[in-house]
């Protein structure tokens, strides 16, 4: 059974295809918690274009980023108010994969609910995929969703 669900999101509209899913495992399983991570890849130009940007302007740019992911977190979250499920939202700044990972490790997460676009061969090996170096890193299984899925049947 899973009782510690981790959801990371980025704020796309693939997550969207992720929420009947955590529903759906909340209503099978004995899940008592659930946590909602949204994490912001820390502000970068490619070609060297950075060093030109004021570090105060960095500053501000990531924190922007964090405040709408919060906003973000805070909305996918309001869906869950189960009062025996906790349910926690966390933004951090990062790379993805290694704070998921690092997340997961430290927090004995029972299942991690997450989105891919579902890409495989030469486009998954171009465009890299947080979900692959996920499945491949974290010591908890991975439960991935596809916007070809079909969502479960979920009690409302």
């Amino acid at each position: 059974m899973y009782t510690k669900i981790l959801v990371p999101v980025d704020g796309s509209e693939l997550d969207e295809s992720v929420l009947p899913y955590v529903k759906w495992f909340t209503d099978v399983s004995r899940v008592n918690e659930i946590t909602f991570l949204h994490v912001v890849e820390p502000f970068h130009m490619a070609g060297g274009l950075e060093a030109h940007v004021l570090p105060e302007d960095k500053e501000n740019i990531e924190k922007d980023a964090a405040g709408l992911a919060r906003k973000y977190v805070n909305k996918a979250a309001s869906q869950f108010k189960d009062k025996t499920i906790k349910v926690s939202r966390l933004v951090k700044v990062g790379k993805p994969a290694k704070i998921i990972a690092e997340y997961v490790a430290k927090n004995d997460v029972d299942l991690i609910i997450m989105a891919t676009h579902g890409r495989s061969g030469f486009s998954q090996w171009i465009s890299g995929s947080v979900a692959d170096e996920i499945v491949h890193a974290a010591k908890s299984p991975v439960f991935l969703v596809t916007p070809r899925d079909k969502p479960p049947d979920v009690a409302e």
